[in-house]
């Protein structure tokens, strides 16, 4: 089941980004070769308004054949269109990602999405089934070593603060957690190695969760893009750990646990997903939205095209350089099930 959510899932996100560009080079009157859903081979193929569609045999995601990308001019071409139009189409993938995510999330507010009280002020009315949910546990701690995971309610509690006085109380004794995943017993020392949130499910009007689903958009996306910046940033100090990444293996996992808590969690997780895509196609390297589009903007300072055996080289490296991440990480994520 989990492989088949991963499925649906990574096509909606796909799709959605390459409908960005299809849409943005369509609308600029740029030729569009081909617009597939999946990837090649090809099953089946319309023409239509010099655009193929096609449905292909391997069910990830989709893909879109822009006339010119490559640096071939002529005309309709992309290299044939002004530096902003071109612009335009690299980010456009991007920005249906971010689209996409509000979407999702305003959608999940409106159908039991969990949110944090903190947020939700002088809002209650909305929110329902108030509890203190352990947000994260730090590996090796007495928490991690009694079994317990993200994403666990603790009921015998009504704020976390309340834990907190509890296992103050019980430094180096036997404390109980009794949750919606069974009753844990572990002793603090001092401390129980989690981070903990009053959360409660959302329940919203159409209209009333517009601007919140922006907040919450907003915050996510802020978040994510501090979290990448702060990784790439410990590479180059050498002080980079891959604990927390996961490839599609580990994101299969991570979509079926968020299945078994409900449709709400499953719209939250793909809307996460979805903004990770638009903030990791945003850095400058090659073979990603970022990297086109750091080369149509030496372009445009340059007064000349980038000679295309240069920008050819360049996107294989950067192309070879993922495919060998990904290798590694859904590696890491095999020997982990394994273990």
């Amino acid at each position: 089941m989990s492989v088949i959510l991963l499925i649906v899932v990574l096509a909606v996100l796909v799709l959605s980004h390459e409908f960005g560009h299809f849409i943005v080079a369509k609308l600029g009157k740029i030729k569009v070769e081909e617009f597939g859903l999946g990837l090649p081979p090809k099953l089946i193929g319309r023409k239509w308004g010099g655009t193929i569609y096609s449905i292909n045999w391997i069910p990830f995601g989709g893909f879109v054949r822009i006339f010119g990308e490559g640096g071939n001019g002529g005309e309709g071409s992309f290299v044939s269109k002004p530096k902003l139009l071109q612009a335009g189409v690299i980010i456009a993938g991007i920005v249906f990602n971010l689209i996409l995510a509000l979407a999702l999330i305003w959608a999940g507010l409106q159908t039991g999405l969990v949110v944090s009280t903190s947020e939700f002020k002088n809002q209650n009315e909305f929110l329902v089934n108030q509890r203190v949910m352990i947000t994260a546990v730090l590996p090796a701690s007495p928490a991690d070593n009694a079994g317990i995971k993200p994403g666990t309610s603790v009921n015998n509690f009504k704020s976390p603060d309340d834990v907190i006085r509890y296992v103050k109380a019980h430094n180096k004794q036997e404390v109980v957690l009794e949750t919606d995943k069974g009753e844990y017993k572990l002793i603090p020392d001092p401390l129980m190695g989690i981070e903990m949130d009053l959360v409660a499910d959302a329940h919203m009007n159409f209209f009333g969760s517009i601007v919140p689903g922006l907040k919450v958009t907003w915050r996510l996306t802020t978040a994510t893009a501090s979290g990448l910046f702060q990784f790439i940033t410990n590479i180059f100090r050498g002080q980079a750990s891959f604990e927390g990444v996961v490839g599609p293996v580990g994101i299969a996992g991570i979509i079926g646990q968020a299945s078994e808590q409900g449709f709400s969690s499953l719209l939250l997780i793909t809307a996460i997903l979805s903004l990770s895509l638009a903030v990791i196609n945003l850095v400058p390297f090659p073979a990603l939205d970022g990297g086109r589009l750091l080369f149509v903007i030496i372009e445009a300072i340059k007064g000349s095209p980038i000679k295309e055996r240069v920008a050819r080289i360049m996107n294989t490296i950067g192309f070879s350089i993922l495919i060998l991440l990904m290798i590694i990480i859904t590696y890491r994520d095999i020997a982990h099930l394994l273990t």
